[in-house]
């Protein structure tokens, strides 16, 4: 698993470094986020094709839509969250996905949980644009070390992050300071959609997020400020708090693990999943339809669910991590397996859609002003 297995994340440290830039001369290049990708699959696919692969990676959706739409480099391939998939089909800057060109994809290939969100509303407009990669939750990452917060989160879910009087005296609590995602959180916490476009409901969730104390706002810090005790509790995503595991498994830091944990609520929460897709700047289709071709080979998408850690989309996969003893540290913490969401009765699971340049623009407007 990501940053377990001795001298990868060493070598993909590397590989990075290598590998992010411009993109000139690379046979594929591809558009993704920083360690995504196995090194080995990658050294794979090359050795099969005679050709190099470059990476570029970014640390948000947005920059990564900006380096499609202003053309910064050539991408054959890019990995986009679902509601920036919506927004790249909407804008025309990914083309839709010629199943044909790839022998071993078939129609249930996928876990049947994630096939059937693909099919909802949320979804069906946008799911032919691409190959799901990964997928998880949102969640609230907590510290074990004060009596009483895990106690809280459990019982009350998303309503600790704005009802704090539940938390013992003192609790420290962490906010993403991403508009979409502390928005999420709010409309989490009152009920409503993650896709309102209601101006009340999203003026409500605004106003709640202004009036709450947070002590701290961020992204990637926040798992770490978690995981060390600086917090006792944020907002994260499922992947988040992964890396934070994996980080100490990898530093052997067991005591450490056993002092925190995460809590994906089943009832009412946010389920994503990234996506390979083709983006118009791509010069080699072919090669990239035989790269997503790689990636549905049930070995190459185990190697590279071993190598990052998150819940893998391919059902074989899939079922072989949910039944190999290897795993069983993982796959006890329910926040890796976003099935469980989808599977409890009566839940309410949404993927986020892109909601339009108008709302976006509102949102980040007012969101600067809380920020500030």
């Amino acid at each position: 698993m990501k940053k377990i297995i001795g001298g990868i994340f060493l070598l993909t440290l590397v590989l990075i470094f290598v590998f992010t830039g411009s993109g000139k001369g690379a046979d594929l290049l591809i558009l993704n986020w920083g360690d995504y990708m196995s090194s080995d699959i990658i050294s794979e696919f090359e050795e099969r094709y005679k050709i190099r692969i470059k990476e570029v990676t970014v640390d948000s959706n947005e920059q990564m839509y900006q380096n499609i739409v202003n053309q910064s480099a050539q991408y054959d391939l890019v990995v986009p969250s679902d509601y920036m998939l919506d927004q790249l089909r909407q804008e025309n800057l990914i083309y839709e996905i010629d199943f044909t060109r790839l022998e071993n994809y078939k129609e249930d290939i996928f876990v049947p949980e994630l096939t059937n969100l693909m099919l909802s509303e949320d979804c069906i407009e946008y799911k032919n644009y691409c190959i799901p990669y990964f997928w998880g939750s949102l969640g609230i990452m907590y510290s074990k070390r004060k009596p009483g917060v895990e106690e809280a989160v459990l019982q009350y879910g998303f309503e600790v992050l704005f009802n704090q009087s539940l938390l013992p005296s003192g609790s420290k609590v962490g906010m993403y300071n991403v508009s979409r995602d502390a928005v999420a959180a709010a409309e989490l916490y009152l009920g409503y959609s993650l896709n309102t476009i209601d101006q009340s409901e999203i003026d409500e969730c605004l106003a709640l997020l202004k009036k709450t104390h947070f002590d701290a706002w961020g992204t990637d810090e926040l798992k770490k400020d978690v995981s060390q005790g600086n917090l006792d509790l944020a907002l994260v995503y499922s992947g988040d708090f992964f890396d934070a595991y994996y980080s100490d498994l990898e530093a052997e830091q067991y005591a450490n693990i056993e002092k925190y944990s995460i809590y994906a609520p089943k009832e009412h929460n946010n389920v994503f999943f990234d996506a390979l897709a083709i983006p118009v700047t791509s010069t080699n289709p072919d090669l990239a339809y035989q790269f997503l071709d790689f990636m549905l080979e049930h070995n190459s998408s185990y190697t590279n669910a071993e190598f990052v850690g998150y819940c893998p989309t391919l059902k074989s996969v899939f079922d072989e991590v949910m039944t190999s003893e290897d795993w069983e540290d993982v796959i006890q913490i329910e926040a890796y397996n976003p099935t469980l969401i989808l599977n409890y009765p009566q839940a309410r699971a949404e993927v986020y859609k892109y909601l339009g340049t108008d709302i976006y623009a509102y949102l980040e407007s007012k969101f600067t002003t809380i920020m500030s």
